[in-house]
């Protein structure tokens, strides 16, 4: 698997994601590879598992913080959010690490992002969504992926290493606008729907965007290792020439 710069992620949203069909406002960023984050040690705003044999696992979190569908409860697995809790004060700040925890034999387990199939409460699950609440309980808006993606499991286990989603540019105006228009009072869910899941927990937890860096691309290394080559030949022959 390849793992992208924050960084460059960050500009290709920056420049060409404005462009992207309201469908696909919430975004792939990056991978994400972070140490010492067990379940208990991260924001997550939602944990996932299907129950028995099935295939698809779908569920969310309604704005009282109950769980609906496949969400397990607890304070540590699914809640209720807002922008005071990450410490965050703009959209552009705020991303999701999706990690899953898939066991079987595939390489690399995957799932993929889809509808939700559930009788109630499926509009607020669909692929990835995050669904927007004034302090009365109204949903303002809501921000949902793209259906029909692969996303690739990232290292093993549950915690912080996981697939980086963040709101494309419009989006970001559009929530900073409804934010300055019911100031202090947003609140924040999310809901999802795997298919082709093979039983393990999947976590979505809500972080701010500095938090995290990205593994960098052997290319990446090799234009390091290239570049510091080049400043210690240069900086040999000087030394031969004084």
């Amino acid at each position: 698997m390849r793992y992208k710069p924050i960084a460059l992620a960050a500009a290709a949203l920056a420049t060409g994601l404005a462009a992207a069909p309201a469908s696909a406002n919430l975004v792939q960023l990056s991978d994400v590879q972070l140490t010492g984050q067990g379940i208990g040690a991260t924001f997550t705003t939602l944990t996932l598992q299907g129950a028995g044999s099935a295939t698809t696992e779908s569920g969310g979190v309604l704005f009282n913080g109950t769980v609906f569908g496949d969400a397990l409860s607890g304070a540590s697995q699914s809640h209720v959010f807002s922008f005071a809790d990450l410490a965050i004060s703009n959209a552009s700040q705020l991303a999701f690490v999706v990690n899953l925890a898939e066991p079987g034999s595939e390489n690399p387990p995957s799932v993929t992002t889809a509808a939700s199939p559930l009788a109630s409460n499926a509009n607020l699950a669909n692929a990835i969504t995050l669904n927007v609440y004034s302090a009365s309980g109204t949903l303002l808006e809501q921000h949902t992926a793209n259906a029909g993606l692969t996303l690739n499991q990232v290292a093993g286990g549950v915690g912080g290493s996981g697939l980086v989603f963040g709101l494309d540019s419009a989006e970001q105006t559009q929530l900073n606008n409804t934010m300055a228009a019911n100031a202090g009072n947003e609140l924040f869910t999310v809901g999802a729907t795997f298919a082709n899941s093979q039983g393990g927990p999947e976590t979505i937890q809500a972080i701010r965007l500095q938090q995290v860096s990205a593994v960098p691309e052997p290319e990446s290394y090799a234009l390091l290792l290239a570049g510091l080559g080049a400043l210690g030949f240069v900086s040999k022959r000087r030394s031969r020439r004084s």
